[in-house]
């Protein structure tokens, strides 16, 4: 195999993982508490006992989700006095729905601003 043929297989690859990754977002963003704690931590760190008295859930049940969050980057975890606090990653949720748009044609992004896809790009 030639060089050039070599690294079109290994864009594929890279390509392909990315598709993966991206399915496994809309897998995890797929649950309804998953969607409500990003959305309670979307822009104040919050605890686990915090988040299990406001979604009335355990908080084994909390930690179960926010491990899944955490695995993929989504949120973040740090300790704050006694106390272990979790915030939304924004900066890893839109490189992830960057990528998505990217890898499927559906948006063009130009300086940060979403736009339509022209006819041509159709």
């Amino acid at each position: 195999m030639k060089n050039q043929e070599k690294k079109e297989v290994g864009k594929k690859t890279t390509m392909e993982k990315e598709k993966i990754d991206v399915a496994k977002v809309f897998g995890i963003l797929g649950s309804k508490v998953r969607l409500q704690i990003l959305k309670i931590i979307a822009n104040e760190e919050k605890c686990v006992n915090f988040l299990s008295k406001n979604l009335k859930l355990s908080q084994p049940t909390i930690s179960y989700h926010l491990g899944l969050l955490l695995n993929f980057g989504l949120v973040e975890q740090f300790k704050k006095a006694q106390w272990v606090r979790y915030r939304l990653n924004k900066k890893r949720l839109a490189e992830l729905m960057g990528n998505f748009s990217k890898l499927y044609g559906i948006l063009s992004f130009q300086e940060g601003i979403a736009e339509r896809p022209t006819k041509e790009q159709k």
